[in-house]
């Protein structure tokens, strides 16, 4: 039964060939590199964008994964069939026999510039300006300075829910901003913000804190058919949440570390009248959900099932989102102590005093 199934898929891999070639009986059992061409084939929504003829990429490496020999062969064949899609947000993930998750690996790496410093922005920016935050850190959570000496907010975790105790703290920041009468606040995503909850509710309800009425954003694009083409465009709204809503300038920082969920933030942060985005373009690489194929018992692959537009239907993926005001940060300024990107934000809120 198992050859009669692989018959299909293996004619119509061949068929986009303009001369077929012969193929060997499969060493290994070839359902997961089966599922991975059926649900990449059905859902992926950038193909079109891309010009991506996806049967032809998926023959060209089917004579190869079917003739490994080993679970590794196997594997790394896949990845490196599914890095021609030059997508970074695209992952496999190895588990034990207990579920425990072992390796993840991305099978493209993006090259891109980190427009912030860690050391630099904490020693001269936020210790001096009352830092307060999560007690494990910079580097898993959100904290804030001192409004009253700079209002800033540092984001590297989205929030997970609508109750997340995160938002608990943002609310006692904005409460505090909305008393001081601050004329702007600085959101700063440059860390790129993971983890989080499931597609952009969560990130909707962090952005519900900076608008006193709803507000049409990003578009999610999915496919609507069988053609690379066919898509169906869900375009959901922002609505006020919190107790309060902070409606002042809000600038926003961003750079080429920004993708998936901080991207995704970005993508709606932007149509807000009262936001300005500071720093550099965003990664390029922006993937709304996914669904998993299973290739082996210990490995599995991330598809992607919905990618995000702007509000003016620009696609992302591959582009970016350009900064309203670009500035440029240099491993120069870092060694002198310096984060341009906040400088001129922070000469942008005193220009609004």
């Amino acid at each position: 039964m198992r050859r009669m199934y692989l018959a299909v898929p293996l004619l119509i891999f061949l068929g986009c060939l303009h001369s077929p070639i012969a193929v060997e009986e499969p060493v290994l059992d070839m359902q997961g590199f089966i599922d991975v061409f059926e649900k990449y084939e059905a859902d992926c929504p950038y193909f079109a964008h891309k010009e991506i003829d996806w049967k032809e990429l998926t023959a060209l490496y089917y004579p190869v994964v079917s003739q490994c020999e080993t679970e590794d062969e196997y594997i790394e064949v896949i990845i490196e069939m599914l890095a021609e899609l030059q997508d970074p947000a695209i992952r496999f993930h190895k588990f034990n026999e207990l579920g425990e998750l072992l390796e993840t690996v991305y099978p493209y790496i993006q090259e891109y510039d980190v427009n912030y410093d860690m050391a630099v922005l904490s020693e001269h920016y936020l210790e001096p300006n009352g830092w307060a935050g999560w007690e494990d850190g910079y580097f898993n959570g959100f904290g804030w300075c001192d409004p009253s000496l700079l209002p800033y907010v540092f984001l590297d975790t989205l929030p997970s829910s609508p109750h997340d105790s995160s938002l608990i703290f943002l609310d006692a920041f904005v409460a505090e901003c909305i008393v001081l009468d601050v004329p702007g606040v600085i959101i700063d995503v440059r860390m790129n913000p993971c983890g989080g909850g499931s597609r952009h509710f969560c990130a909707h309800e962090l952005m519900g804190r900076f608008t006193d009425h709803s507000r049409a954003v990003a578009i999610y694009r999915s496919r609507s058919g069988p053609e690379y083409d066919q898509y169906w465009d869900d375009h959901p709204a922002v609505f006020p949440a919190g107790p309060q809503q902070y409606t002042g300038t809000v600038f926003l920082l961003v750079g080429e570390n920004c993708n998936d969920r901080s991207e995704n933030l970005t993508a709606n942060f932007m149509n807000f009248p009262n936001v300005v985005l500071v720093g550099d373009t965003t990664r390029g690489s922006v993937s709304g959900a996914f669904s998993t194929a299973t290739l082996t018992e210990s490995w599995t692959c991330g598809v992607v099932r919905e990618t995000i537009l702007t509000n003016g239907k620009h696609w992302i993926e591959g582009a970016g989102i350009p900064p309203d005001t670009f500035v440029e940060a240099t491993e120069a300024d870092f060694a002198a102590g310096v984060d341009p990107v906040l400088d001129r934000a922070i000469e942008m809120l005193e220009e609004i005093r």
